[in-house]
């Protein structure tokens, strides 16, 4: 479209009016508007590389294996930005090459050729999550001295079978077998601590601690090397006396990070990442990975640890809250649409133990022929972990409110649970014996809309403002229109000041705290949009500058909930947005 100077003069004094007028420019110039008032920069976590110069690790290692010059070659059944063969070395990415990487087959010195027998989970939608049957030595079945759960196959220098030892089983380590006797392979060491993840101070990362090993190997020199992909994927290399070399990860899956309340922001946490941060460090430096807060030995129902419900059923457990009840820390965590379920965890130190489930759709998992949860009835309803053992039995479901609608939610400071479809609250009950939320279908507040709200779609209550920001829908689930702004909520007010988001009808997704409102578009490339939270003003919008190579090596915002917020003591707000075009999620900054 062309304009003459007439009626580009007139836009621009229409808009001004409305106190747009840098965000006309922007417009009309084919630009993104300004930046918000103040300093920002961005950052990322999650990943060891930022996505600048080509370089990230990426989405998941399904198959590993290494050359004697110490290049690991890895093979993934995706990765959001291409790189399915990735070609590592040196701790660092020098390549995408598919070398038909397989970790589940090996052949020895003498000839012997080994194979992993293994059961797929799904194998009608999915073709790298399996359960093994046992090892097989030139088609005939072996029987390995104390293993629980082999993984992966290599071969060591010395001509010793390497077999990864891993999934739920109780070993979590690379053990190493003496073949010479091919029927009676003969266990001489192991290496790693036993029990992985959850050894010494469970969920605590450290060097030689192992989780969902899918791929070993040793190069010419005797540097072993492991590699990781449970839920994110990790690849170590250790020198022979077992000193870890170098380490890289990429932990990102459409995922989102959140700030710890209780400690401004000091320790920020995924769905299963806890990292503890270092705000006077330059960009992509701030975060040291922690802790990984999942166990599948000892909770192996928990969604977290099943691809067929984290990256199949619900596309993605993502888009978590911290929230702290009675002085303990609980994790509320949802989905790529925040349609099928709210998962509620309580820590036991650094591992989230399932705790609470409010389902909010009877139908099935999306794209799986599996069923979770187990043992659930028929309808909706919510599961508490009423015995402790973090598993679910058929007695411990209760009914659902029948005004619940699939769709996103926001946790309160004192633990209720607001929800944007239905309009309605869920009202804490307090804590039972175990230590579990107690939520019920009979005891939920039905909502008094906002002046001008018509279905709400997204929303944020800020409790120490009493201020509540909702979303109505745009035109489907997945997008949203105007934002209202209704302060004083609790106290009875229910006039609003309202703005449409600068992403236009791209707009998907919101946050707010503090002072101000921010916005994010599905196709905006990580792009977030600021408004002023007293009169809904628009500031200007974040954008990805060259720490992550730009926005060319940003991608879309898959996510309902794609963005959290935070204000720390400080007076800087911390903004995260889901990334994962390269594996990380954004970190934008901010000092107004």
């Amino acid at each position: 479209m062309t304009m003459n100077y007439q009626t580009r003069q007139y836009l621009f004094n229409l808009i001004a009016v409305f106190g747009l007028a840098g965000w006309a420019r922007a417009v009309l110039a084919n630009e993104p508007p300004g930046a918000p008032p103040g300093h920002y920069q961005t950052s990322w976590l999650g990943n060891s590389f930022s996505g600048a110069s080509n370089r990230w690790v990426q989405n998941f290692f399904i198959d590993a294996q290494v050359q004697p010059d110490g290049t690991v070659n890895t093979w993934s059944h995706w990765d959001e930005g291409g790189h399915r063969f990735g070609v590592y070395k040196d701790g660092t990415i020098i390549g995408n090459q598919d070398v038909k990487a397989n970790s589940l087959e090996v052949t020895d010195r003498a000839g012997h050729h080994w194979k992993l027998a293994v059961t797929y989970v799904d194998p009608g939608h999915q073709e790298w999550d399996f359960v093994p049957k046992g090892i097989q030595c030139d088609g005939r079945e072996v029987t390995f001295p104390e293993l629980f759960q082999p993984a992966a196959l290599a071969l060591a220098n010395d001509g010793q079978l390497m077999v990864a030892d891993s999934l739920t089983g109780p070993r979590q380590q690379v053990l190493f077998y003496d073949v010479a006797d091919p029927d009676h392979p003969r266990l001489t060491r192991a290496f790693g601590e036993r029990g992985g993840i959850r050894s010494g101070r469970p969920g605590e990362v450290t060097p030689a601690k192992f989780w969902g090993i899918r791929g070993i190997g040793m190069d010419a020199a005797g540097n072993l090397y492991v590699a990781m992909s449970e839920m994110g994927t990790v690849l170590r290399k250790f020198a022979p006396d077992g000193k870890m070399l170098w380490e890289l990860y990429g932990l990102c899956f459409v995922d989102l990070f959140c700030a710890d309340p209780a400690t401004d922001g000091r320790d920020v946490w995924g769905v299963q990442e806890h990292f503890v941060m270092d705000y006077a460090q330059p960009p992509g430096q701030e975060a040291k990975w922690t802790s990984y807060s999942l166990d599948r030995h000892r909770y192996p129902k928990d969604p977290r640890g099943l691809t067929f419900v984290k990256q199949q059923g619900e596309h993605g457990l993502t888009s978590p809250q911290i929230v702290y009840l009675n002085g303990h820390r609980f994790l509320f965590v949802g989905g790529m649409f925040a349609s099928n379920f709210i998962n509620i965890y309580r820590f036991d130190d650094e591992i989230a133990v399932p705790s609470g489930l409010i389902l909010q759709w009877s139908n099935g998992l999306y794209n799986t022929d599996l069923k979770w949860p187990p043992n659930k009835p028929p309808g909706t309803s919510i599961w508490r972990d009423t015995n402790g053992d973090g598993d679910y039995q058929a007695g411990e479901f209760a009914p659902n409110t029948g005004r619940v609608q699939p769709g996103p939610f926001w946790v309160d400071k004192k633990g209720n649970v607001w929800m944007a479809y239905g309009f309605f609250r869920y009202d804490l009950q307090g804590l039972d014996a175990r230590g579990n939320p107690i939520y019920r279908g009979d005891k939920i507040t039905v909502l008094d809309l906002p002046e001008g709200v018509h279905k709400p779609a997204r929303v944020v209550y800020l409790d120490e403002s009493d201020t509540l920001v909702v979303a109505d829908e745009g035109s489907d689930m997945r997008h949203i229109g105007r934002v209202f702004i209704c302060p004083h909520y609790q106290a009875g007010n229910r006039k609003t000041v309202s703005f449409v988001s600068g992403a236009g009808e791209e707009t998907g997704c919101l946050a707010a705290a503090g002072d101000y409102v921010f916005t994010g578009g599905w196709k905006a490339r990580g792009r977030i949009w600021v408004n002023r939270l007293s009169d809904g003003a628009a500031l200007g919008v974040f954008d990805p500058g060259a720490t992550v190579g730009g926005v060319e090596n940003t991608g879309w915002v898959d996510l309902l909930t794609g963005i959290s917020a935070f204000r720390r003591s400080t007076g800087e707000y911390l903004v995260f947005v889901e990334e994962d075009y390269k594996g990380k999620v954004l970190l934008y900054r901010w000092k107004p």
